[in-house]
């Protein structure tokens, strides 16, 4: 897997991960306003870009397919 592949992957993976816990608490979340649940989401979304920022960094350095294979294999990419 190319390192983009593989930083498209991460990302589609917690985004999926972020979702599904979004739709979990959905019994927990019932009691927020509109404006409250759009901060949820933004939060939750910007935890997700910082958390795959420095994998995609090391994905874009020139010897990243060491760096792709092992996001593969830790994150079951």
């Amino acid at each position: 897997m190319s390192g983009p592949c593989a930083s498209r992957a991460l990302r589609d993976s917690f985004e999926t991960i972020r979702r599904a816990e979004i739709e979990r608490l959905t019994k927990k979340l019932r009691g927020l306003s509109d404006d409250e649940r759009r901060s949820v989401e933004a939060i939750t979304e910007d935890l997700i870009h910082a958390l795959v920022r420095e994998p995609e960094r090391a994905l874009a350095a020139e010897s990243s397919e060491p760096v792709a294979q092992a996001l593969v294999r830790l994150f079951g990419l």
